[in-house]
């Protein structure tokens, strides 16, 4: 999390353009990564005062 709210915070783009997200993988015995069980955990906001938001997606 604290890396992606760097991120966020460096970038110089209209804050409603700037998202981002926190996925959880799971990857079954002997899968290629195309047959991974994604999950989205996290979504990450820039709003207009430049301090990121995070808001849980899955529970």
């Amino acid at each position: 999390m604290d890396e992606l709210r760097k991120a966020m915070r460096g970038m110089s783009v209209d804050a409603s353009a700037v998202l981002g997200r926190i996925v959880h993988s799971v990857y079954g015995l002997a899968a290629v990564p195309d047959e991974a069980t994604r999950r989205e955990i996290f979504r990450a906001y820039l709003d207009a005062a430049g301090s990121v938001r995070f808001e849980r997606v899955a529970e």
